[in-house]
């Protein structure tokens, strides 16, 4: 027996020392990294064998799945001794324990997914650090997430597969360099994830963002790739920083480009820094981990989509997919080398990240309706962020709204959220009134503040205000009543959006109310829901509703008659039929990839409705089954569309959002056009080098404006204000039917607007409704989902659908 043990213990022996010494990536894949793309089912099992070989040093993680079900994986890097203690590792690292002695990296690659060296250079970092590299990680714990996008990722290697010339064309006009629509950088919903870290609204981002939050690391590098012609991009970054950033984290990643400056140098490379990447945007690769205590960075070789695996640049050069990797390599392994040598100051810096939260705001009060608090408090979870309720207290505050600072008595049922905590920092910067911005020159939108996203009332306080225990909003399970008349529910979030399609599609008939009415001494706002008994006679009336209801989380009130107090009885003509939808979204070429994937995603995966998303030349036989049709932002000829025209005419609904307003404006039939202002641009001539500032003077970079409403029109119910995000320079104005409106002499609260374009906003048209014979147009100048975050816009697209006629 005892020989049969040492036998078995000298084959494992011999096995591990062959997996070791045998085990390149050559030898797995077949080719050396850099040769050809990989697809992503063979990089999972690359990182697998990778572990087998070297299990001591590296340990692989599943941490979720695509929505086309690809792997999501991390791997786990470092010495045998840290390998075997990362849970302690972790734990003392997020207790900022005084023992903390290991520093940890994080590198992201491919979040963009035609970005396709990052994922190719992943696996060569991985392989390099637990061979050659090994003396980094003595103090040092390297987590590689290999792809965050795999579905973007197979859908680009795969067009390459399928229209890559052999030997490669370096040509720029071969058909392996021109991308077919989508491309393959966003996700399966055609998101780019690169703006989705705070807000999470993908499956993917939710995942990974979950492990992230349980490990925050001291330094974290985005991979990513830009134009063929680019040189190497890192830090430091370009202007504007946000205010928040500290000394340490401006000077360490000054520190990692100057090392890594040193590797391109000593090979020829270009590169370039401190221009174009800001750090201001708070949902980045770069931004987020910054303000959440990381050195956080970006890295952009040249490249991406029409790169291949050769091309010629416009300089005459060939940029290979191995010089792409090879840049990566260099840049991911010199942050590893600047983290390891400065181990302890990395540590010191973190701790004293959490612990100095001194921001002019320490406390934000938030109030409102559960059901518009609710997705505000689950986004908080997400992010790690504590939330309490509050003492019933006096303070004085900012009011976001009104721009003022009153003295305000808060409510027990009203939010706290304290930059005193871990996540301060974040805080800060996700609820901060106004954006300060030290340049125009970003490369983003400027303006992100959640109580106008979420729309809710807030208000900013000097002083720590007293908490009164974690805030958990709970839910009463409503009771049938076989007894009642009807069920009303308040029409007035997306959870009464939901409820309304659950429904539908459960058959229930559903009315609406156009009109306020007073009830058992009870208010009910225009666009309350009704559900009638007399009306649902054919199903289980109680307990569908009443299932569905506790299901949703919405409140409901049974009333025992129709005759009201005040206002219309039920029967009244301004109580009005919901009928079922059938629904149609334009996708494909012309279309805005990310405007088209934001209204899929939304039917889908926040509405649960049916959705149609049709290609435009199928459009002209699926119109006679569609009730409405939305035009995704995108370039179109519809105010010719003859099939369109006489759709609309016999009653439907056309829904146009942001830049696909441009091909209706001008056209009398469909009552949009241009408004006309004054110019007052100056004339004067611009130097060459003040031409790009110039172009800032003629832009809104994403700006909160605050909206005036017709609250008597059903595209208003639901809202008592809005602020828009507003991202279009253009006004447009339509004769009859404007909605929504940005004031008299508009005035943004938050973020950049360019001066030859800020007088002309005043009353711009947001949203409005322009009727066609039987049927109706719906403009959305300002997109209501934008990204999928803006809150606060969704009921608008909901009413466009089922409230309007």
């Amino acid at each position: 027996m005892r020989n049969s043990l040492l036998i078995l213990f000298f084959i494992a022996q011999s096995l591990l020392l062959f997996s070791q010494t045998n085990f390149t990536p050559k030898t797995f894949l077949g080719y050396s990294i850099g040769q050809q793309f990989t697809r992503h089912y063979r990089v999972v099992d690359y990182f697998s064998a990778l572990q087998a070989a070297f299990p001591q040093n590296i340990k692989v993680e599943k941490y979720g799945e695509t929505y086309e079900k690809r792997d999501l994986l991390l791997a786990f890097i470092g010495s045998e001794e840290n390998i075997s203690r990362l849970e302690a590792i972790r734990l003392a690292h997020l207790n900022n324990d005084v023992s903390e002695k290991v520093s940890i990296v994080w590198l992201s690659y491919n979040v963009h997914g035609n970005e396709s060296s990052g994922t190719e250079a992943a696996m060569q970092t991985a392989y390099l650090l637990v061979t050659k590299n090994k003396e980094y990680l003595k103090n040092t714990i390297v987590i590689i997430d290999p792809c965050l996008n795999p579905d973007g990722r197979d859908r680009y290697v795969n067009f390459y597969y399928q229209k890559g010339n052999f030997p490669p064309d370096i040509k720029r006009f071969s058909a392996e360099h021109n991308e077919t629509w989508p491309g393959g950088r966003s996700n399966h919903y055609f998101f780019d994830l690169n703006r989705d870290w705070a807000w999470m609204t993908q499956i993917e981002s939710q995942q990974r963002m979950k492990r992230y939050n349980q490990w925050l690391p001291h330094v974290h590098v985005d991979f990513h790739e830009q134009g063929i012609n680019e040189p190497y991009y890192f830090p430091p970054a370009a202007e504007p920083y946000h205010e928040v950033i500290t000394d340490w984290q401006r000077k360490f990643q000054k520190d990692i480009g100057k090392n890594n400056a040193n590797y391109f140098d000593k090979e020829g490379w270009m590169y370039f820094s401190k221009e174009i990447f800001d750090l201001l945007y708070p949902s980045y690769g770069d931004t987020y981990p910054t303000y959440s205590g990381s050195i956080g960075m970006t890295f952009e070789q040249g490249g991406s989509g029409r790169a291949g695996l050769a091309v010629i640049t416009q300089v005459g050069d060939t940029l290979t997919l191995q010089n792409r990797v090879d840049h990566h390599v260099t840049t991911g392994l010199s942050t590893v080398e600047m983290s390891s040598k400065n181990n302890d100051k990395l540590i010191k810096e973190y701790q004293s990240f959490c612990a100095n939260k001194n921001y002019k705001y320490k406390s934000y009060v938030i109030s409102g309706p559960q059901n518009k608090l609710q997705p505000l408090l689950e986004l908080m979870k997400k992010n790690e962020i504590k939330v309490s309720f509050s003492k019933p207290t006096k303070f004085k505050g900012y009011n976001f709204k009104t721009g003022n600072i009153e003295s305000i008595s808060s409510s027990q049922n009203d939010l706290i959220i304290s930059t005193n905590q871990i996540k301060g920092t974040l805080v800060s910067v996700l609820f901060e009134p106004q954006t300060k911005l030290t340049d125009s020159l970003t490369y983003d939108i400027t303006a992100w503040s959640l109580p106008y996203v979420y729309g809710l009332e807030a208000w900013a306080s000097e002083v720590l205000l007293e908490e009164n225990g974690t805030a958990v909003i709970s839910h009463d399970k409503n009771i049938p009543n076989s007894e009642c008349y009807a069920y009303v529910c308040e029409w007035n979030s997306m959870k009464s959006s939901r409820f309304l399609a659950a429904l539908q599609q459960k058959g229930i008939k559903v009315y609406f109310t156009e009109k306020q009415f007073i009830i058992e001494g009870k208010k009910y706002a225009p666009g309350t829901l009704i559900l009638l008994r007399g009306e649902n006679k054919a199903i289980s009336f109680d307990e569908t509703i009443i299932t569905l209801s506790n299901q949703l989380e919405i409140s409901l009130t049974a009333l025992k008659s129709g005759f009201v107090d005040e206002g219309n009885d039920f029967g009244a003509s301004s109580v009005k039929h919901i009928s079922k939808k059938s629904i149609g979204v334009l996708t494909g070429e012309n279309t805005s990839s990310l405007s088209s994937g934001e209204l899929w995603y939304f039917f889908e995966q926040e509405l649960k409705y049916p959705v149609h998303m049709l290609l435009i030349e199928d459009l002209e036989s699926a119109l006679p089954s569609l009730s409405t049709l939305i035009v995704p932002e995108g370039q179109y000829q519809f105010s010719e569309n003859k099939a369109v025209l006489d759709w609309i005419e016999k009653g439907g609904n056309l829904i146009v959002i942001g830049s696909a307003a441009e091909s209706f404006a001008g056209n009398e039939v469909f009552g949009l056009k241009v408004k006309d202002a004054d110019s007052t641009i100056s004339e004067k001539e611009i130097s060459y080098g003040d031409v790009e500032r110039q172009q800032l003077s003629s832009i809104v970079n994403g700006a909160i404006y605050p909206c005036n409403l017709d609250f008597s029109h059903p595209l208003s119910f639901g809202y008592t204000d809005y602020f828009t995000l507003r991202m279009n320079s253009n006004v447009y104005e339509l004769k009859e039917g404007s909605v929504f409106k940005l004031k008299k002499d508009a005035i943004p609260v938050s973020g950049f607007v360019g001066s030859n374009v800020a007088k002309k906003q005043t009353e711009a048209l947001i949203a409005g409704v322009h009727s066609i014979g039987s049927g109706t147009v719906t403009y959305f100048l300002e997109n209501p989902l934008f990204r999928g975050f803006w809150e606060n816009g969704k009921l608008m697209l909901v009413n466009s659908i089922f409230m309007l006629k």
